[in-house]
């Protein structure tokens, strides 16, 4: 059985009941877990006893309101689904008002900032060089985003691994929580199981190495969370100098990854179509429409698309490429 989500409000056992319902559908939730508690910390200062009116359902929305667009809609959806759960569980909670419009279509699939090899390069030396110096945070920082850069997982799948998901021998990597429930297994580079293996045997690391510990950990003993992370990604491009549209996000790290990797297929003169099913499937996408997704409109990628064009009509002209 779960463990309670940390809900503080009289509304907390219908949140709990909503969340356990969502895992038990085989979804992570975990970050829209996290959405619900900042309502119900709302809830906790605003409602202290029952009924939830509509006057506070507005208030709340008003203090969201300096949010992107797209992170309130991720918000409200949240937050209006676990209420209409708890309504029809008897809670006492006045009729929802109406939710606000979606955002509009090109709001909502932010373009995502694709760092250059050079710029992760810069972000990786900036995170063994965050502080305290000597300390776990720096090396827990290089090598969270160095994985994150070398294999494209998501933030949540990286931050829920455990020591047995480590295969040193044959350089795999378990994936057992991904999204959707799936699992999947990740080969990794050389270079990137000697980084996972240094950090774990790091002095200043206060776990040990058992199958069932936590990989990324903090200093007080615990698994690494999402905004510890989400702080270590933000300062170490800050330090590194890289400027960036907007504050920088875990997810950015992701199709830096998908986009490069296609870019060098091209590069290498691949058939890249063939090769989309292998990178959707690394990915942990559900189809390989997810996938193209992240490579629309990218300007890498259609550099080396019009250079392989280019030197194919070339040869169609005949003329020496």
């Amino acid at each position: 059985m779960r463990k309670r989500q940390g809900f503080r409000s009289w509304l907390a056992p219908h949140f709990d009941r909503f969340i356990t319902l969502r895992h038990a559908c085989l979804a992570d939730y975990t970050a829209q877990a996290r959405l619900l508690r900042s309502f119900d910390r709302f809830m906790a200062s605003r409602a202290l006893k029952p009924p939830l009116r509509g006057e506070t359902l507005l208030a709340y929305l008003h203090s969201i309101g300096h949010l992107f667009q797209r992170s309130r809609d991720n918000i409200i959806t949240v937050v209006w689904q676990a209420l209409a759960h708890a309504i029809r569980h008897g809670a006492p909670v006045e009729p929802l008002p109406p939710r606000p419009p979606a955002a509009p279509r090109w709001l909502r699939l932010r373009r995502p900032y694709i760092l250059s090899a050079h710029d992760i390069r810069k972000l990786l030396v900036a995170a063994r060089q965050l502080p305290p110096a000597g300390r776990l945070r720096p090396a827990t920082s290089a090598t969270l985003l160095g994985l994150l850069c070398s294999t494209g997982m998501r933030i949540g799948e990286v931050l829920a691994l455990d020591v047995g998901d480590l295969d040193f021998r044959d350089r795999l990597l378990t994936v057992r929580r991904g999204k959707f429930g799936k699992t999947r297994i990740l080969p990794l580079r050389p270079s990137t199981i000697a980084a996972l293996d240094r950090y774990l045997r790091h002095p200043k690391r206060p776990m040990g190495i058992a199958a069932s510990s936590p990989i990324f950990v903090s200093c007080r003993r615990r698994r690494l969370s999402h905004p510890a992370a989400a702080a270590c990604l933000s300062e170490a491009f800050l330090a590194a100098g890289i400027i960036a549209p907007r504050p920088p996000s875990p997810h950015d790290l992701r199709h830096a990854f998908a986009v490069h990797r296609v870019a060098a297929w091209y590069a290498e003169g691949r058939d890249v179509n063939t090769l989309l099913p292998a990178l959707s499937t690394y990915l942990g996408h559900v189809s390989v429409e997810n996938t193209r997704i992240y490579l629309r409109e990218n300007g890498l990628i259609l550099e080396q698309a019009a250079a392989r064009f280019e030197a194919h009509t070339t040869t169609l002209d005949g003329k020496a490429p």
